[in-house]
């Protein structure tokens, strides 16, 4: 089981966004604003570092992929066994991906297919006594991480004001998805330097 983090304190530290953009990115981009985007790819960026460290403790201690993952945390957070396309609904993967995950689950001995009661053409999926073990382990050691990592960095008033942007945020993302992209953006794209061809080979020896 993993320990807390040794994380230092945000009041110890200087912090500045991984990704910035270059000052002549709204010149290039004028149908853009460069806060925005640094927003969205530090939003982007942030959301891959924090799955990073999910993902690879499942992978160190279990072996186990984000999907094989998803797919036990689903079915024991049920209470119950579910067919295999209500799975693959929540977890947003194909059924021919779901197929292909629930075959590697079964050979290792953490899922098992069960006839269906009222339906004899369909399969229930359910997890066996040692994924519920592995899910009862894994399950509080990420949960503490995220407290770890989330404590680190914000205060629990910070917190509460991060998780309202993010409403806002996920709100216009939402409200963006029955709304075509803008179009008409141009791109004023700076000239490549010209480079001699023969410079560039350099000379034969």
């Amino acid at each position: 089981m993993a320990g807390r983090c040794p994380l230092t304190s945000p009041s110890t530290r200087g912090v500045e966004p991984l990704i910035r953009v270059g000052d002549d990115f709204e010149d290039e981009y004028p149908g853009a604003e460069a806060l925005a985007t640094e927003c969205f790819g530090n939003l982007w960026r942030t959301a891959e570092l924090l799955m990073g460290l999910h993902n690879r403790h499942t992978s160190d201690q279990y072996q186990l992929s984000p999907s094989a993952r998803g797919v036990l945390a689903v079915v024991e957070g049920a209470g119950q066994p579910l067919e295999p396309s209500v799975i693959a609904e929540r977890l947003v993967v194909t059924t021919g991906s779901m197929t292909s995950l629930l075959d590697n689950l079964e050979k290792r001995g953490l899922v098992r297919r069960l006839p269906h009661p009222d339906d004899r053409r369909k399969l229930l999926i359910d997890i066996t006594p040692n994924a519920q073990a592995i899910v009862d382990e894994l399950l509080p050691t990420l949960h503490a991480r995220e407290r770890d990592v989330i404590g680190a960095a914000l205060t629990t008033s910070e917190q509460r004001t991060l998780l309202r942007y993010l409403a806002k945020l996920q709100q216009a993302a939402v409200d963006a998805q029955s709304e075509p992209a803008p179009r008409g953006a141009k791109r004023r794209r700076p000239p490549r330097p010209t480079t001699d061809p023969t410079t560039a080979k350099g000379r034969r020896s």
